[in-house]
């Protein structure tokens, strides 16, 4: 693919969870996502286009989990893909999906695919079991 490679994408996906995740540098979406970016959402979520719409889908966690840090646990690239498991740690300390805080420590992991074009986040879908953080905030009867 003309532009980007392998090890291009491996940094590009990691620049954008250390610093848009762990450092909450929203403006970096503007240099690291594609304007016509589409998120195709995991549970149902309506995500706008483009950066901004990728910056509040970030912004909603980091209101409910503020000390949330994102952990790649690794990252696969072919061509103009690019798969990435993560894992997310916080304590639920804001409102989140309209449940009031409750203290508790969530861990959640994730499975994204994200597509890269021009060297810019293009296209993402992601698997995170929002079930399973529901159910460790209190809000679902854990099944456990």
């Amino acid at each position: 693919m003309p532009g980007s490679t392998h090890e291009e994408n491996e940094i590009l996906l990691t620049r954008w969870f250390e610093e848009l995740w762990n450092r909450k540098n929203y403006a970096v979406a503007q240099k690291l996502v594609h304007s016509d970016f589409v998120d195709h959402g995991d549970g149902g979520q309506e995500v706008k286009r483009g950066a901004d719409g990728a910056t509040d889908v970030v912004k909603i966690w980091h209101a409910g989990f503020p000390d949330g840090r994102m952990t790649i646990e690794d990252i696969y690239t072919e061509g103009d893909k690019s798969v990435v498991r993560t894992t997310f740690r916080g304590t639920h300390s804001g409102d989140f999906a309209g449940v009031a805080p409750s203290g508790k420590k969530v861990v959640v992991t994730a499975i994204g695919i994200d597509r890269i074009i021009d060297g810019r986040i293009a296209e993402s879908w992601g698997d995170l079991n929002v079930m399973g953080v529901l159910q460790q905030i209190g809000a679902l009867p854990s099944t456990e």
